[in-house]
């Protein structure tokens, strides 16, 4: 089976509807074209181009929607005129799993707007033709605003992941954040200098001893109703990572530019909470740094000790990212936070395990696991549940100091980061972490996927938020 769009070059329309066996249009397709999933044919016809694409599946979910959209606008990226839009969804309602209207135009038109993006701020690229789409029942529109509001989370996060490091700085990112929330809801702080001294983020301060960037800690505060339970997400804002004095090798070391993929996947989750008005009370705590090695940069064997009282010995200085991420946590706490999800890129090990799909999910709170992995079905950020075994504690000894931020154990590396991780979490907290370094970039650049960064995580951690504040509503 397959839907055909009807593109007029002028007045460019498109309609998508089913095609019926008398259809004489049906001799222009090969017959692979009806039966695989997203092969699109192009047929000109007059003044037509007639756009097929397979959709080759029983029923589709909302991912295979938003991949037929990305799918729909990127066939249409070379077409000469800027033109207005218009579709009909008939087809695709009759095979989506959950066949809401409502829910299928926002997939598809998420996917269309996720297509669109580009990064070209430093290359003299063309810009892709403007399409528009035009709804012939204005009760449409809001389907395809929330569809738009949610792409441009995701591109936020995919900008920000996308900048060069000497464009991406703690300093600018933060005067960035600035400018993104001027106009929202969401208040923006920014600690720096002395004052994350005097307020004991020591990991902040230590990590970035050996860069002249200073670290900030930025904290967004979305508090639409105070009644409700304080949500904390904290994100990895590493700018760039050379490892410190452990310094990286390899030929991929600029991909280290994007080690604050989870601070753009925050920062995009309180755009899309505060732009569609979701009643919350959420806390977001970044803390931006970067990882260099100069003669002030921290030491394998340092001791650096937390305002909990835990001293931590450093194991290796490329295990930064658990060490800022442990100030996000217990300020959180300190902030009141009840439920709290950390977000990073910080090990290869995830990869390791799961492959470039899905990232892993671990939690305090196993039993929600499974639905966290749900959520990331529905919203296309994929998760897989991992464990989190105290008994590896045993790999985090010191010698010196209370945990060590480097496992002594070549195995399960992300087990035992997580773990560290939990050492900083009070009993009673719900505490869920997500270790992204593996899906930071898209791991095929199919369907609304383009070159770049993938903007993974802005929608899990939006679901994830709706999710909790309506159990806390039971």
């Amino acid at each position: 089976m397959s839907f055909m769009m009807q593109v007029r070059r002028r007045n460019m329309h498109i309609t998508i509807v089913p095609i019926h066996e008398a259809n004489d249009d049906i001799i222009f397709f090969e017959e692979k074209s009806c039966t695989e999933f997203g092969k699109v044919q192009l047929i000109p016809k007059g003044e037509e181009l007639i756009v097929y694409i397979g959709i080759g599946q029983d029923s589709l979910t909302l991912e295979n929607i938003r991949f037929l959209g990305g799918i729909s606008r990127k066939s249409l990226a070379n077409a000469k005129e800027d033109a207005a839009v218009s579709a009909e969804f008939s087809l695709i309602m009759n095979r989506a799993e959950n066949p809401e209207l409502g829910q299928v135009i926002s997939s598809f038109m998420e996917g269309w707007y996720l297509a669109e993006y580009q990064f070209s701020s430093y290359k003299r690229a063309p810009k892709l033709n403007q399409l528009t789409m035009r709804w012939e029942e204005e009760s449409l529109r809001e389907y395809d605003q929330a569809a738009r509001i949610r792409a441009n989370a995701v591109n936020l996060a995919r900008d920000l992941c996308n900048e060069p490091a000497n464009k991406l700085t703690p300093t600018t990112y933060a005067e960035r954040l600035k400018q993104v929330f001027r106009e929202t809801d969401v208040t923006v702080q920014v600690i720096d200098g002395d004052e994350l001294v005097s307020n004991e983020f020591a990991g902040i301060h230590t990590v970035a001893k050996g860069s002249s960037e200073p670290a900030k800690l930025v904290v967004l505060t979305l508090d639409r109703d105070a009644s409700k339970e304080k949500i904390a997400l904290v994100g990895k804002g590493v700018t760039f990572d050379s490892g410190g004095t452990n310094v990286k090798t390899g030929k991929d070391i600029g991909e280290m530019k994007m080690d604050m993929g989870g601070s753009a996947a925050v920062a995009g989750a309180m755009k899309l909470l505060a732009d569609s008005d979701t009643a919350a009370n959420v806390v977001a705590i970044l803390p931006l740094v970067e990882n260099l090695a100069d003669g002030n940069a921290f030491l394998p064997s340092d001791i650096i000790r937390y305002r909990n009282g835990l001293h931590v010995e450093v194991g290796n200085t490329d295990a930064e990212g658990r060490l800022i991420l442990a100030d996000g946590l217990l300020y959180a706490q300190l902030l009141g936070a009840k439920t709290i999800v950390d977000i990073a890129t910080l090990t290869g090990s995830i990869g390791s395990a799961l492959g470039l799909k899905a990232a892993g999910v671990f939690s305090n709170a196993e039993s929600d696991l499974w639905h966290y992995k749900q959520l990331g079905d529905q919203t296309g950020d994929y998760v897989w549940p991992m464990p989190v075994y105290d008994d590896y504690l045993h790999y985090l000894k010191s010698d010196c100091g209370d945990v060590n931020n480097m496992s002594s154990s070549p195995y399960g590396g992300a087990i035992t980061a997580a773990l560290f991780l939990k050492q900083f979490v009070e009993k009673g907290i719900k505490w869920v972490h997500i270790d992204m370094a593996n899906t930071v970039r898209p791991w095929r650049e199919q369907g609304y996927y383009v070159p770049g960064a993938s903007g993974f995580g802005v929608r899990l951690l939006f679901e994830m938020v709706r999710s909790e504040l309506a159990q806390s509503q039971i």
